[in-house]
């Protein structure tokens, strides 16, 4: 029983943290390309069905924002 409760709060906190990146990634390429980049996934249900190539990109880049700034404050709070 314990196998399938942490199988499905791993798929959970994949699904969630795969959103937050991705919609992190969106948020970076529209302030960066100064809003000509054009989304077409708006909420969870279609960001699961299209994990395509440039998802997974945007994710990597969403990730590394996060990267970037846990690094930028553990900088400056030394």
């Amino acid at each position: 029983m314990s196998v399938f409760v942490e199988i499905f709060t791993w798929l959970l906190v994949d699904t969630i943290l795969g959103f937050l990146f991705y919609s992190t990634g969106c948020v970076v390429l529209k302030v960066v390309t100064f809003g000509q980049f054009k989304n077409d996934i708006k909420d969870s249900a279609s960001f699961k069905v299209s994990k395509a190539k440039t998802v997974n990109l945007i994710c990597l880049l969403g990730a590394c924002f996060y990267v970037a700034l846990i690094t930028l404050m553990a900088y400056l709070s030394h």
